[in-house]
């Protein structure tokens, strides 16, 4: 019978036990392993896409003052200030997650060579909304303090010509992508640049996984 030597239980006893590292510890270039600015970014560009989809099932009906009595011109034209702000608060949401995804994009092309030509891009393509996100504060209230209020907005997001003095009544103005967000860029351009991008993030990352996982 062999007896164990103490000086081996010793030296086993001072060895440290084998753990797995734990996720934090991972290396963030590993194959799978984000760090959280990409999270983040991809976070502020799904917003983007969502709320731009929101916006485009948006259709306002353009309603005059009409005859009637008074109660019933101030009720048409509290339905249309409403459907107005519906779409003033979904163009904000845009702008404002543009804006936060630029600041994102912007750290990980530090953190990322790799990402560096697509957040060159993507703040290339959307830096008009910098301007226009200043100007919007201006004009969410400017807009409405005219009496061509309405018809200010509607131009200058492009859903009513120029060379009309107003859309006839009944008219039903349809929100898509040539929607201009602040009066400066496409609806449907930001939307294309947020999807371009998300879509790299994910042929690198698992981002979003789903409840069967």
């Amino acid at each position: 019978m062999t007896i164990p030597d103490p000086a081996d239980h010793q030296l086993a006893a001072n060895e440290p036990a084998s753990r797995p590292v734990p996720p934090a510890a991972r290396r963030l270039d590993a194959p799978g392993v984000a760090p959280a600015c990409v999270y983040l970014l991809a976070e502020n560009l799904d917003a983007v896409l969502a709320a731009g989809e929101d916006l485009m099932r948006e259709t306002l009906s353009w309603t005059g003052p009409g005859e009637g009595r008074e109660w019933e011109i101030a009720s048409r034209r509290a339905a249309r200030r409403e459907q107005l702000d519906t779409v003033k608060t979904l163009e904000m949401i845009v702008a404002a997650r543009v804006l936060k995804s630029r600041e994102r994009a912007e750290e990980l092309a530090k953190r990322d060579p790799r990402f560096r030509p697509m957040a060159k891009l993507y703040a290339s393509g959307t830096a008009t909304v910098v301007e226009a996100a200043a100007e919007l504060g201006y004009q969410q209230q400017s807009d409405f303090d005219t009496g061509r209020d309405v018809l200010a907005y509607l131009r200058g997001r492009g859903l009513v010509g120029s060379d009309l003095a107003c859309p006839t009544e009944g008219a039903r103005l349809e929100v898509g992508d040539d929607f201009l967000i602040g009066r400066h860029i496409r609806l449907g351009t930001l939307m294309d640049l947020a999807a371009m991008f998300l879509d790299t993030l994910e042929t690198h990352y698992d981002l979003f996984v789903s409840g069967d996982d």
